[in-house]
């Protein structure tokens, strides 16, 4: 657990913060969440929501040609537990980035309601070329062209201030930082949106544990995370 002061839900705990625009809003409310991927086993999305989490990001690719094979169960699944759904690639540095887009969007169709999609940026592979920041930016431009919507971010601070740059401050951020009161932002950024402060963590519902992360409810803007309602005519 969290130095300093705290809200339980289920048995898990996260630092509290004051206010929650989200409901205020009408937005819905996005608060505790997971991610999982078919490393977390089997998931009772419903012991999930009873839990607390109203929120989930899922894995669904990595690189060009690796799907994760329990995404499409896991998407039905958390909409119809009532959970806040979301998908999420893992960037494989080594690999061509438009080719990376197109393998995620050809699995994943995101529908008003979801959460807008991830890029996990963590590692760094052998045989990297020059020009990473380059080949990061033309990843999320695809995306965003496709589903209207700037990817979130995920990454350490460590991470991104040791192999990337400042330009990417007007995505959302998802900061991966452990027992620490509050996490790092990193260069280029001036705020976080999620925040991943608990790692394989025991989730009822979750047969091998799932990372637990909080939405940064002090915005007050969380519609950048969500995949918005089309215009009417």
């Amino acid at each position: 657990m969290l130095a300093g002061v705290g809200i339980a839900i289920g048995g898990v705990a996260w630092p509290a913060f004051a206010g929650d625009p989200a409901i205020a809003s009408g937005a819905p409310r996005l608060d505790s969440g997971i991610d999982v991927s078919w490393h977390s086993g089997t998931v009772d999305w419903h012991a999930v929501r009873t839990a607390g989490h109203t929120f989930a990001y899922l894995k669904a690719t990595e690189g060009v040609d690796l799907a994760d094979p329990a995404f499409s169960g896991h998407w039905r699944a958390a909409r119809q537990a009532g959970v806040v759904r979301g998908a999420y690639h893992f960037y494989v540095t080594e690999d061509d980035p438009e080719a990376q887009a197109r393998f995620f969007i050809s699995k994943v169709v995101l529908e008003p309601g979801d959460l807008v999609p991830v890029v996990d940026v963590e590692t760094v592979g052998h045989g990297t070329p020059p020009g990473l920041a380059a080949r990061l930016r033309r990843f999320c431009d695809l995306l965003e062209a496709h589903y209207g919507v700037r990817p979130v971010i995920y990454t350490s601070p460590t991470f991104w201030d040791r192999h990337l740059d400042d330009s990417f401050g007007h995505h959302p951020l998802w900061i991966a930082e452990y027992g620490v009161d509050s996490p790092t932002v990193p260069e280029g950024w001036e705020r976080w949106h999620l925040w991943q402060w608990q790692e394989d963590a025991t989730i009822p519902g979750v047969e091998k544990g799932a990372d637990v992360s909080r939405v940064n409810l002090e915005l007050g803007d969380l519609a950048v995370l969500m995949i918005p309602e089309p215009p009417s005519d």
